[in-house]
């Protein structure tokens, strides 16, 4: 029985959860756009025919989907039933947690077709009907671009805050989220799919003997806008759209960041994990070979060589030596001195933490371009007052206020772009020593004093 689509698609959005389960089996399954033929007959059988709905039972049983398109092919042969595009994309509408990742392969893909029609309109005749169909097919691929770009954005997003959800929950020392597992899914989704996506659409990417995306629109917009047509329009129009789709590169580097610091922590992690797997194992190792039941050599001394491999073993000594006294209880009597053990134990006046030691700001210091561009963009919007004691502290009172994870390379940074801001005459030294800080480096500096009114200045030039 033929239907009208608007009425499939109506039934297929309802019961979108039984379809998200054949989603789920065709992105598991190299992303052939088939599953298995019971595996829809048990869903509608248990699910979609559990609702009271006679007419969407109807509309979505096996048959009627094939003869209406929706399922384009039922392989008997195989057992295999196929779905159209157009059903699964719009599942992945509905859900932007099951978006297709693009991989580094998709991406390549998509260039060298930007490169190659690009390649195409500049040595066809603009005159002609192969350049007009060479132009529409540049722009529904300009078009299929931004809308996987964006669909991937939002799809990479969500993941990434499902790893950040999880890494908080085993940032709290829950047993619910494995270190390995998570480790893995910060890796895998940092190299398989974040990073391609940021290089990509990196407006500043340049490839060796070929020409990223964003550098073969450019040329295409340069070839409208300077052969003999002159046909700014389109190159102002492809300009537009190379924009659109670039744009993204912001929201996907916050991401690489974002897993970056992830990946970092649990690394960290995970190797600290690892040390202490191998001095367990090997501390066990030595142990078993003093289990020969005989009274003499039996127990494990200093000079063993675990002690000598892993320093994460070192002072156990000195902590016996300490508490060994304590430790020794009569066996009736434990249960009854223990609370008097601890009471000892938390009485103790703790050490005192150690300052963490601050170390000169190197001068070389460099900040990526995006944050540079951040701060020259604040500081030229800044109202400078006519008066200022000290020029260095003021401006790093406005870049910690305004930056996050403010540095002092921030600083550094900052003041390079400020003193061209300023008449050599209204800047004043004031010979006063001072030191900026931040949790790493210090940063000492003779104190400058501006003045744009001579009235102001307290001191003499």
């Amino acid at each position: 029985m033929r239907l009208n689509r608007d009425v499939l698609i109506s039934g297929i959005v309802k019961h979108q959860s039984c379809f998200f389960k054949l989603l789920d089996y065709i992105d598991s399954n190299d992303g052939a756009l088939e599953f298995p033929e019971y595996l829809y007959i048990k869903i509608y059988n248990n699910e979609i025919c559990a609702g009271d709905d006679a007419n969407t039972q109807m509309h979505l049983s096996l048959q009627s989907l094939i003869e209406n398109g929706v399922f384009i092919h039922n392989d008997k042969h195989t057992g295999m039933v196929a779905v159209e595009r157009v059903i699964v994309d719009l599942l992945r509408f509905l859900d932007v947690k099951r978006a297709k990742e693009l991989t580094h392969f998709d991406f390549e893909q998509l260039r060298k077709r930007t490169v190659e029609i690009g390649q195409e309109i500049q040595s066809s005749d603009s005159k002609t009907q192969d350049y007009h169909d060479a132009m529409r097919s540049y722009n529904e691929l300009l078009s299929e671009i931004h809308s996987k770009i964006k669909e991937s954005v939002a799809g990479l997003t969500a993941q990434v805050d499902s790893v950040a959800k999880d890494y908080k929950v085993y940032d709290s020392g829950s047993s619910e989220v494995s270190l390995f597992e998570l480790y893995e899914r910060v890796t895998t989704l940092y190299k398989r799919y974040v990073i391609p996506c940021y290089e990509f659409i990196n407006p500043n990417m340049e490839m060796v003997q070929t020409k990223s995306f964003s550098r073969a629109v450019e040329e295409l917009v340069d070839f409208h806008g300077e052969n003999g047509t002159r046909r700014f329009d389109i190159a102002n129009a492809m300009q537009y759209r190379r924009t659109a789709i670039t744009s993204y590169y912001k929201d996907i580097s916050y991401l690489v960041k974002k897993l970056e610091q992830f990946s970092n922590h649990l690394e960290r992690d995970r190797n600290q994990f690892l040390a202490i797997e191998a001095a367990y194992s090997e501390l066990m190792e030595n142990v078993a070979l003093l289990r020969h039941g005989k009274q003499r050599n039996k127990y494990l001394t200093r000079n063993a060589d675990v002690f000598t491999r892993f320093s994460s073993l070192d002072g156990l000594s000195d902590r016996r030596s300490s508490y060994s006294s304590r430790l020794a209880w009569n066996a009736e009597l434990t249960k009854l001195r223990f609370k008097e053990y601890l009471s000892t134990i938390n009485s103790e006046k703790a050490s005192p933490a150690r300052e963490k030691k601050l170390v000169p700001l190197p001068v070389e210091m460099k900040l990526d371009q995006e944050r540079q561009i951040l701060i020259s963009k604040m500081l030229y919007l800044t109202q400078w007052p006519n008066h200022l004691t000290d020029i260095h502290k003021y401006l790093g009172r406005i870049l910690y206020e305004s930056l996050e994870d403010f540095t002092l390379a921030d600083l550094l940074y900052g003041l390079e772009e400020v003193f061209p801001m300023f008449d050599e005459n209204t800047l004043r030294p004031t010979y006063e020593k001072k030191r900026l800080t931040d949790n790493q480096y210090y940063f000492d500096y003779i104190a400058l004093e501006l003045c744009k009114e001579e009235r102001l200045c307290t001191i003499q030039a």
